[in-house]
């Protein structure tokens, strides 16, 4: 039986990082260490391993145990419109040019729920802008891909779904969106035609297209200053000129340089535009 707190040394933990980098090509090296270790301490204690050699040969050894290792640690978004004030801002400082566009881009990079996707559909089709839409959706994880894909939410996490909805459209109906299926909401599959998503390791595997928005919120904050400098320097070689890129409110856009390429169009939800 485990104790209550189950604990690893940094030192273990970065053992283990060192082990999935060489044998499956995925280094979290560049991760904050400290959270990273809570999740990873919480996964043992969940499936009852005594220490992080038992950990590390169970994961190298069996993918599918990989994959679930990956969806746990790997963070994700648990409500529709996640501070609802962030989607007002972006509606009303990016939709307007979206207006004039004939066609238009979003990627939502290493994402590992479908709470954002979902989010800004609903959006661009009450604004009636999702046929002139193409979003893209990266994930690590095939597990979180499966989950993304499958697009249902369970019924009794729909209340704050809702409340969060209804301070954006305050006459709308977010069951619109979705079909009731016993105890899960299952979104409307034609709201996803112009949806692609794939499977993506978003610091090693090479990246095409270009984007008129980027939805990289609250990201940032779980990499160490090094791995978030290169993921920022990523993002910005992939979004338009005129495009915008929003962080979450955690985040500030600063590398080398950065200033005389963006400018903050909302400080307080931390949008920016790229103006070179």
């Amino acid at each position: 039986m485990f104790e209550e707190h189950l604990y690893i040394g940094i030192s273990d933990l970065k053992s283990l990082l060192f082990s999935i980098k060489m044998q499956k090509g995925i280094d979290f090296s560049e991760y904050a260490l400290s959270s990273l270790k809570r999740r990873v301490e919480n996964f043992m204690k969940r499936f009852h391993f005594k220490d992080i050699d038992e950990l590390s040969h169970k994961i190298i050894k069996d993918e599918y145990f990989f994959e679930l290792f990956l969806k746990d640690i790997l963070v994700d978004t648990t409500e529709l419109f996640r501070d609802p004030e962030f989607w007002i801002e972006l509606r009303r400082l990016s939709f307007f040019k979206f207006r004039k566009l004939n066609s238009f881009k979003i990627f939502i990079p290493d994402s590992n729920s479908g709470e954002d996707l979902f989010s800004i559909l609903i959006m661009l089709k009450n604004e009636e802008l999702i046929d002139k839409s193409e979003i893209v959706l990266s994930s690590l994880s095939k597990l979180n891909i499966e989950k993304i894909q499958k697009a249902t939410i369970e019924t009794k996490k729909m209340e704050v779904n809702i409340a969060n909805f209804e301070k954006i459209y305050e006459n709308g109906n977010i069951y619109d969106f979705f079909q009731e299926k016993g105890h899960v909401v299952k979104f409307k599959k034609e709201l996803l035609n112009n949806v692609k998503i794939i499977k993506h390791n978003f610091f090693s595997d090479e990246l095409s297209g270009m984007y008129h928005l980027i939805l990289f919120r609250n990201k940032a904050i779980y990499y160490n200053p090094q791995l978030k400098i290169k993921a920022l320097n990523i993002l910005k070689e992939h979004l338009i000129t005129g495009g915008f890129i929003a962080l979450g409110i955690k985040e500030q856009l600063e590398y080398p340089g950065s200033e005389n390429e963006f400018e903050a169009i909302s400080e307080t939800e931390k949008i920016y535009k790229k103006i070179f």
